[in-house]
């Protein structure tokens, strides 16, 4: 176990020494897939019978899950982060939301025709995506700084000020390009989060470029572009009908549902490839070998779980409640005395959702991502010293965030 050191604000940041390669170290980063399935069902039930305020602290407890058993040479990751925390935040960020959506109402109600929906579109479209925006980022940093690797911290300086302005000039952009710039769009937003990354007294850098990710993504924009044209070229000869204007809908539908997903998720895939093989910390690099077919292997059965999961509720309905049901319409008394039945076989379909979810889909991808990345000049971490003075209380993060495929 690698004791850290303490280095104060005022000291210059402690850069990892350069190494030979004869003397780099690379290993794959391990995934322990511990048991979860009674912490989820603990979770759940608590969750819904407090109305969903437990959920801070529910959500606390399966990070500190997915932290402890992400490990790399042998070290889990630590999540100090607490669910009052989070719920502290989130009430601060109601405080922050709700007078603006208050605002719009108003403004829209006493504004008048022309500028009264005006400004309360401005309020809903601009200010407030830029507060979430805002918020986004500083939910960030409150991960980081409640996260730490034997015993040094992470944590993150920038301001998400400026983390909105990168994402307003870049979304213009996009814009302006009809989407084609979206890679260097994300690629400006990855760069900015990872340069403002530290572990201890190493920075991150970013030398990814987006060009590499301009295949993929154009194969998603192309076959989103003609799913654009045949629902659009439907409705203008939907009146007159025939084969043609069905086969159209149904190519469109084949391709939004089929081959769509599978482009987006081939995209992220590259794009985590691609961003990961980017991020430095001095001389610590790292390489990931994600594939696609693994990612869409793992959406494939959560849907397929899910829809078995809905069968057997359904034949749970029709044999246990179908016929009593019939019965009880001639007599109310009998419908009073099934609302128990009804309400388990809920509670049933929601612990099953539950644990479908968290189990068949979120923590296969989490073991996906993390066993794909290998981090090389092991070496160097035993230089990194962790930063006195780092912000050890914070009020949370105000939105949430789950786990995504792969970004």
């Amino acid at each position: 176990m690698h004791i850290p050191t303490i280095q104060r604000p005022s000291d210059p940041p402690v850069e990892p020494p350069s190494m030979s390669p004869r003397v780099t170290r690379a290993q794959a980063l391990e995934a322990v897939t511990a048991p979860l399935a009674g912490q989820v069902l603990v979770g759940t039930f608590l969750t819904a019978i407090t109305l969903g305020i437990y959920r801070f602290w529910y959500k606390t407890a399966l990070r500190r899950y997915y932290w402890r058993n992400t490990r790399l040479a042998g070290d889990g990751f630590e999540y100090t982060g607490t669910g009052r925390e989070l719920f502290v935040g989130f009430l601060i960020a109601l405080a922050i939301v709700l007078p603006i959506y208050f605002a719009g109402t108003l403004v829209s109600l006493f504004g008048g025709q022309v500028l009264g929906p005006t400004l309360a579109g401005i309020l809903g479209l601009l200010i407030m995506p830029a507060v979430v925006q805002i918020l986004t980022y500083r939910a960030r940093r409150y991960r980081l700084t409640r996260t730490r690797y034997r015993g040094v911290q992470f944590h993150q300086s920038g301001s998400g000020t400026a983390y909105l302005l990168r994402t307003l000039w870049w979304l213009v952009l996009t814009l302006v390009s009809l989407g084609i710039a979206f890679p260097f769009f994300r690629r400006a937003l990855e760069r900015y989060k990872i340069e403002n990354t530290w572990f201890g007294s190493a920075q991150g850098s970013f030398e990814s470029e987006a060009r590499p990710l301009l295949g993929a993504w154009m194969a998603f924009w192309v076959v989103g572009l003609v799913v654009v044209v045949l629902f659009g070229g439907t409705a203008m000869v939907e009146r007159s009908g025939g084969v043609g204007a069905m086969f159209g809908a149904l190519l469109g539908l084949f391709l939004a549902f089929a081959v769509l997903p599978v482009l987006w998720l081939r995209y992220r895939v590259h794009e985590f490839r691609t961003f990961t093989a980017g991020t430095r910390f001095g001389v610590i690099t790292f390489t990931s070998n994600l594939t696609t077919g693994s990612v869409i292997w793992v959406w494939i059965r959560y849907y397929l779980a899910l829809f078995g999961l809905l069968l057997a509720f359904g034949a749970l309905v029709a044999v246990t409640g179908g016929l009593p049901a019939l019965a009880a319409a001639a007599n109310p008394m009998l419908m009073i005395g099934l609302a128990p039945l009804f309400i388990l076989m809920a509670a049933g379909l929601l612990f099953g959702f539950a644990l479908i979810t968290e189990l068949v889909f979120r923590r296969p991808l989490w073991a996906l991502r993390v066993r794909s990345v290998t981090v090389s000049r092991l070496d160097a971490l035993d230089a990194v010293v962790q930063q006195a003075g780092l912000d050890a209380t914070g009020i949370g993060e105000a939105f949430d965030t789950g786990f995504d495929v792969a970004g």
